[in-house]
């Protein structure tokens, strides 16, 4: 006998017997056991003899919802499993009856989209719903590459019935930034679904939804959720409605990547993307200096952009602009040592603000430090800041951060009352500088507060940079020599990016100032040709040539690199002594100096030898006096003598004697274990490399 429990005998007098079944689904649902679990529990009761509640109610037919996600840093993910919990919400208060179960694209099986339910399947709709990211060049995520490959190997084999999915209803949503549309890849793995799944007979529930990461995502599902939900309730009674097939914000197959799982570079479109494995956010084309038109601007960081930077440790400045205090500052107001800047160039770190009035970027780097929480671009189309009163809060920042130093065991009090003086600026905290539109404006007023600058670009702008006032010190980043590899590491978003790189390397070589070409070598993507960078020298004729191995930063979805691919500091030297062989380099370069803390080695104009002695170091006061003169001067007026110790080959490699260098425990625990060379040991030893086996 079967009996239901009334349920106002529960408490629940606003549901039915059904609504409370349904209840139990969604339970089932939230505890990750799905509905299918759910329903199989309460058949085994029946055989049993066990009444279940709402057992005398006569069902309705059952919607299927399978929700389906491809993501690398979870945002698919989690909207996934949000926008099920909607409809089980909603399906409850309708009486409808649904079961719905959130997968993961990399493991699901994708025959099961091709079994149709049984013609006396309680089964009335059969619905998918795809969620999914974009990774470079517009692919999926890498995990699930396999999915749509084998959607569109269905759409194009002949042998496939182009009404295999006509039981299916679906729709797409895919996660980007609207910032790739010029490039071609906003959302085009989402695209490529809807598009592959309507080819194959499937209905379009709700259009294809492009999420981008330059707005708040709640703002953009929240009126595209009920439109999607308006489209599935009827399905429980057989009706159908039209939908529009896409929401058409760019060309069909214009599309990118982030999740914000999305990566970049514009490519031939004719090519069908191969697998990414990269997240990014992202922007489009132009050049920096260019002012948004009056009355469009929108702020650069979305709250959650603001959210995620804060949390690293930035204080963000305004509304697009950052400092953050270096690693480097706190040693060395403890004594253990300054950065390879202190070594090459002679600014105290402590000294030293690192920040950037732009926190976009134009490329989104495997290597990039910052794990990519930064938003990306190619124009500047955002509301802007006064520079005056950027670099006044800057500074505000950096001194608060200073004051916070206070207490950490060993700081030296002299240090931490001179560090509230900024007397440097590292304009290469994240994104890029160069692009933020009154970028002369702030140098001058650094320069103004006798703050030296030393600003690096990605080489994306040279345009920017010819109109670039005179700074300290200007670098590029050159962090590959072919086309396909500065592709693949840099992850650029402007479609030329290489006629860029090149033209930047000649605009560096019309600066009368100290020019540097930065390298960040990656082992096993980018240190294999030597000779390819050393032909890039002739372009720009720098005067220095930085070759710095990667620094790893833990591990991050955003990027596939590990600690295999920092290379030792004997690897950096061996690099820069075989690039100092090629192409008569060493006829104009030498190495000069080095700073084996950092896994970095300096290459020098031979002009800045004087006498036998190197002249890496700067006489700030010199700079500062000719700049604000407003008379003509050149990189060796404020040049001055480099420290023996820093030199290429001393003993300290780098590191300065006055200095009490820390030596980790985890160091000394490799020492013991024989992991580290002789070479190595005798770096990390202040006197006998066997003290550090004792």
């Amino acid at each position: 006998m079967k009996a239901a429990t009334p349920a106002a005998a529960l408490g629940h007098n606003a549901f039915s017997g059904r609504n409370l079944a349904l209840g139990a689904a969604a339970f089932a649902l939230t505890a990750g056991v799905g509905y299918g679990a759910w329903k199989a529990h309460q058949q085994a009761q029946r055989r049993r003899g066990v009444a279940s509640v709402g057992d005398d109610i006569e069902r309705p037919r059952l919607i299927r919802l399978r929700v389906l996600f491809g993501s690398v840093t979870g945002t698919s993910e989690r909207w996934a499993r949000r926008i099920a919990a909607d409809v089980v919400a909603e399906a409850l208060g309708k009486g409808i009856n649904v079961d719905v179960s959130v997968e993961d694209l990399t493991t699901f099986l994708f025959d099961v989209l091709l079994e149709k339910p049984a013609e006396d399947s309680e089964i009335v709709a059969d619905v998918v719903l795809v969620l999914l990211s974009t990774c470079a060049e517009g692919a999926p995520p890498e995990s699930c590459a396999h999915f749509l490959q084998l959607l569109e190997d269905h759409v194009y084999d002949f042998r496939v019935g182009k009404e295999v999915f006509s039981h299916i209803d679906f729709a797409a949503v895919g996660f980007g930034s609207e910032e790739y549309i010029p490039a071609g890849h906003y959302c085009t793995a989402a695209s490529r679904t809807d598009t592959a799944f309507a080819s194959l007979g499937a209905r379009r529930l709700a259009p294809l939804l492009r999420v981008t990461d330059t707005q708040d995502p709640d703002l953009q599902l929240r009126p595209w959720t009920p439109q999607f939900l308006a489209s599935l309730w009827p399905l429980a009674s057989g009706s159908r409605s039209a939908v529009p097939t896409l929401d058409d914000p760019g060309p069909e197959e214009e599309e990118e990547y982030s999740d914000s799982d999305e990566s970049t570079t514009g490519s031939e479109k004719e090519e069908a993307p191969k697998a990414g494995d990269s997240d990014v956010e992202d922007l489009d084309k132009s050049c920096a200096g260019t002012l948004p038109e009056k009355g469009k601007a929108a702020p650069m960081l979305t709250q959650k952009m603001r959210k995620q930077l804060t949390k690293e440790g930035y204080k963000i400045v305004g509304g697009h602009s950052a400092v953050k205090l270096c690693r480097w500052t706190k040693h060395q107001l403890r004594g253990r040592g300054g950065c390879y800047k202190h070594s090459f160039y002679g600014i105290a770190s402590y000294n030293c603000m690192e920040a950037t009035p732009s926190l976009a970027c134009a490329n989104k780097c495997t290597f990039c430090w910052r794990h990519h929480k930064n938003p990306v671009g190619t124009e500047w189309k955002w509301q802007t800041d006064d520079p005056v009163q950027i670099v006044k809060q800057m500074v505000e920042e950096n001194r608060k951060m200073i004051r916070e130093c206070k207490g950490i065991p060993g700081v030296k009090p002299e240090r931490l009352e001179e560090a509230m003086n900024v007397k440097h600026c590292a304009l290469s905290l994240v994104g890029e500088p160069i692009m933020y539109p009154h970028i002369n404006a702030l140098v001058d007023e650094m320069h103004k507060r006798n703050i030296s600058t030393f600003l690096v670009t990605n080489a994306q702008f040279p345009d920017a940079i010819r109109a670039l006032k005179p700074v300290t010190q200007l670098y590029i980043s050159i962090d590959a020599a072919t086309p396909d590899t500065l592709k693949a590491i840099d992850r650029p978003l402007f479609p030329d990016y290489w006629e860029r790189f090149l033209e930047s390397m000649r605009a560096l070589r019309e600066k009368k100032q100290r020019t540097v070409y930065r390298l960040t070598l990656v082992k096993g993507q980018n240190d294999g040709n030597s000779e390819a960078y050393a032909r890039l020298v002739a372009l720009g004729e720098p005067d220095f040539i930085e070759i710095k191995s990667v620094t790893f930063c833990g591990d991050s979805k955003t990027s596939g690199m590990t600690i295999s691919n920092v290379p030792w500091h004997e690897e950096v030297r061996n690099f820069s002594e075989a690039m100092l062989a090629c192409e008569n380099l060493s006829e104009r370069y030498e190495l000069a100096c080095e700073h084996s803390h950092s896994n970095i080695v300096l290459i020098c104009h031979k002009k800045f030898k004087i006498d036998g002695t190197w002249n890496t170091w700067i006489d700030y006061d010199k700079f500062n006096a000719c700049v604000l003169s407003g008379e003509e001067f050149n990189a060796e007026d404020y040049g001055a003598p480099s420290p023996a110790w820093s030199v290429y080959g001393a003993k300290e490699e780098g590191f300065d004697p006055n200095e009490q260098r820390k030596i980790h425990n985890r160091t000394k625990r490799r020492a013991l274990a024989g992991e580290l060379s002789e070479q190595q040991l005798t770096r990390y030893a202040s006197t006998d490399p066997a003290a550090m086996r004792m």
